[in-house]
């Protein structure tokens, strides 16, 4: 009787090893693993951008040591100088990015690693020939995925015109030059200098990552500028940038931080918490 069922028992092991699993069995396999992908795949998606965002802020860092080098040099200024005019208007100063450069890797400090790059919907610049662009609808001296905080020229600013000579600044020219903290910034330590920016046409819709590559300028302008809840706005504007779960900020005084982009955007001119006003 025991040798019976023992032969009936390896028969059946035998049967279900020779036929695999069940169609039942498979499906509850299935099910199970589709269950936890779509369960994981969210926290992996933002580990992921987390990740973005860390390298980001390395790379901001290392722009904030290019201006605090710059600075050594040009006793203390640093350069903020934000639009490459069109060509028959041409602009004798360089700009934030050029005067930076030379204190830089390469490139690619002005590049976040979350930056789309497709066409004319591309944020990152490839090549110096880029930032030195100095035609306003072509090249991509204005494009890019990070901005210096807007500014409007002060006769006590000062910056390297092309030829290398420092030039004094002039209200009749708009775009800026460099100053030194203190002057643009009254609280240096905590105010912005650059921060994760893109183009976006009209009011404000998170994530802000509608890109415009060739055009504008690269000074993030104001959340108090009308072209910002413009619903009818055809002219992009520079805002501040959540493509990776926030906005990393660098601030004057060297530091990097990363805020909520509507936190930044709900800050007033002249409020206790406002980390972006520049005078």
């Amino acid at each position: 009787m025991i040798r019976k069922r023992r032969r009936s028992l390896t028969g059946l092991i035998s049967r279900r090893n020779r036929f695999g699993f069940t169609l039942i069995e498979l499906l509850v396999v299935i099910s199970v693993i589709v269950l936890l992908v779509a369960i994981l795949l969210p926290s992996l998606n933002k580990a992921k951008q987390l990740a973005k965002r860390t390298v980001c802020a390395a790379t901001l860092r290392s722009l904030g040591t290019a201006g605090t080098l710059y600075q050594s040099d040009f006793e203390g200024y640093l350069p903020i100088c934000w639009r490459n005019h069109e060509s028959n208007w041409p602009n004798p100063w360089k700009s934030w990015r050029m005067n930076l450069l030379p204190y830089a890797s390469g490139v690619g400090i002005f590049n976040c690693s979350a930056a789309k790059d497709s066409g004319t919907m591309g944020e990152v610049i490839r090549s110096e020939s880029e930032l030195a662009s100095r035609t306003e609808n072509e090249g991509t001296a204005n494009a890019g995925s990070y901005g210096v905080m807007y500014q409007f020229s002060l006769p006590s600013y000062k910056t390297l015109n092309y030829d290398g000579v420092v030039g004094q600044g002039h209200s009749a020219w708009i775009c800026a030059f460099s100053t030194v903290p203190g002057i643009a910034w009254q609280d240096p330590a905590n105010s912005v200098y650059v921060a994760d920016s893109c183009f976006v046409k009209g009011p404000i819709r998170y994530p802000t990552q509608n890109n415009y590559k060739n055009y504008g300028s690269s000074a993030i302008e104001l959340p108090s500028d009308a072209a910002y809840s413009d619903p009818h706005r055809a002219i992009p504007t520079r805002r501040f940038a959540d493509r990776h779960l926030g906005t990393n900020c660098l601030f004057v005084g060297g530091h990097v931080g990363s805020y909520e982009t509507r936190d930044l955007d709900s800050m007033a001119e002249g409020e206790s918490n406002c980390i972006w006003d520049v005078y």
